[in-house]
């Protein structure tokens, strides 16, 4: 997988989330906005079933899931 998000699209779709927030939370609010690009929802459907306590933990999270995916540290795009 080559990352084709950027940091923006993650910030975009972050905007507006109450921490702690869970994934199925997560998942919900994405789509509520709508024009989430499509690779953030797949990589935000990737994430563990938990909270995540703030903003850094769901990037962290985020990282992970790419990571898992053998994404290269340098080509993350959070």
């Amino acid at each position: 997988m080559k990352p084709h998000a950027a940091k923006g699209d993650y910030e975009a779709a972050f905007k507006g989330f109450h921490y702690p927030i869970s994934r199925a939370a997560v998942l919900t609010s994405g789509r509520d906005k709508g024009g989430i690009d499509r690779e953030v929802g797949y990589v935000l459907r990737l994430l563990p079933e938990r909270k995540f306590a703030n903003e850094d933990e769901l990037k962290a999270a985020v990282r992970d899931v790419y990571r898992a995916q053998g994404v290269e540290e340098s080509a993350l795009p959070l």
